[in-house]
């Protein structure tokens, strides 16, 4: 049982089709309250046609069940933040779970940090091929409104966000196909707002369904969108990210040429366009890096640099001198900045470094696994049901 001055967390639950998965994303939810967690539920049933409703209803007063048209992922969510009550928000996809004891390690958190805003916590990624091994999603421990300007942080389940947040910042983007949580986060991220790693928590993010290669097309052209955004918020946010402007359009640089390395597959003119960003956000980079003040550097900034200059290398293929000079000129720009640490320039050995330093900079194994084990009670990959 939760104590009477226990905050309550409201746990949004979008929903489309998903009849079969929905009582394990409640149970899963349920089971937070043997750590005493004060939870309310709210399944928002984005127009389904599958027996989502009785399943829903079958829970009861447990759960507050919405219905409406459908309109829409980022509208079914936005549905349910302005029907929440609790002092807290966490975001639930039907086909997911949270591990035990997610939201008291989220509020542990909190209660250590009254300045934090935004709790993250693991996440085990598994897949309804048999082929797939599981896998977790790499989680920075530091600086993660840096890391969004590479790329999104982790899924939407991980984040609990004080509700004080989420009417600050607003709701969900309808007009997003994909990258919808990315965008509110990096909202969340200009506005100066706190994250914080949680390393104890963990869920569970079951991949299944769709033509996997479609979906990754799909995804990708809303994560080049992305980019424009990232490089908009660097543009106009003088104290985004807070790690300064050279870290921030280094990290903006990564991430655009990571995804062109992907686009110009099959769209080469977006791909072209991304590569013009690169160019762009490393010119940016190398002039404010020339106004940062000379003295000691944060030892982890410092790694986080120039694992972004390594990211930049290993898909520096695809920057062509003859039909992509801007491009070209700024790899070597990099090279340039990052010579004194980077005179090896063999793909393997680069490689080798990039993986090594992305590790200590992530959540560490031992603390992955040990979240697993608490968490191992509820996990139920989507190839089982």
């Amino acid at each position: 049982m939760s104590k009477p001055d226990t905050p309550l967390v409201s746990v949004i639950i979008p929903t489309y089709n998903y009849a079969r998965f929905l009582p394990w994303a409640v149970k899963s939810v349920q089971a937070q309250s043997t750590d005493g967690v004060a939870t309310e539920i709210l399944i928002v049933d984005d127009g389904s046609t599958d027996n989502t409703a009785a399943e829903a209803q079958a829970f009861g007063a447990a759960v507050r069940y919405i219905y409406q048209k459908n309109q829409g992922l980022s509208a079914a969510r936005n549905t349910g933040l302005r029907a929440a009550r609790g002092e807290y928000l966490v975001f639930l996809d039907a086909d997911d779970l949270l591990g035990n004891g997610n939201l008291a390690s989220h509020l542990r958190l909190f209660a250590a940090r009254p300045d934090l805003e935004i709790s993250v916590c693991l996440c085990l990624q598994t897949f309804e091929s048999r082929e797939t091994p599981d896998a977790f999603w790499p989680l920075m421990q530091k600086h993660l409104d840096l890391h969004l300007c590479n790329a999104n942080v982790s899924p939407v389940h991980t984040f609990m966000l004080r509700s004080q947040t989420a009417a600050q910042i607003g709701f969900f983007d309808v007009s997003l196909g994909a990258c919808e949580d990315q965008d509110f986060w990096l909202r969340c991220a200009v506005a100066g707002k706190v994250f914080a790693c949680n390393p104890e928590g963990l869920v569970i993010y079951r991949k299944h369904g769709q033509s996997m290669t479609n979906r990754h097309v799909r995804q990708l052209v809303y994560d080049a969108a992305m980019h424009s955004k990232v490089g908009k918020a660097l543009d106009e946010a003088p104290d985004f990210p807070k790690a300064g402007k050279f870290s921030g359009w280094l990290a903006h640089a990564a991430g655009t040429l990571a995804c062109a390395s992907q686009v110009l597959a099959f769209n080469p003119a977006l791909g072209e366009r991304l590569l013009a960003e690169f160019a762009r956000a490393v010119e940016q980079a190398a002039q404010a890096r020339a106004l940062c003040a000379q003295g000691r550097e944060d030892a982890e900034l410092e790694r986080i640099r120039l694992c972004h200059a390594l990211q930049i290398l290993l898909n520096g293929t695809v920057c062509d001198r003859r039909h992509f000079p801007a491009a070209h000129k700024a790899l070597y720009m990099v090279r340039r900045m990052f010579k004194d640490v980077l005179r090896d320039t063999d793909p393997s050995a680069l490689q080798a470094r990039h993986s090594k330093l992305l590790r200590r900079l992530c959540v560490e194994p031992e603390k992955m696994l040990a979240a697993l084990a608490k968490a191992h009670v509820i996990h139920q990959p989507a190839r089982d049901l």
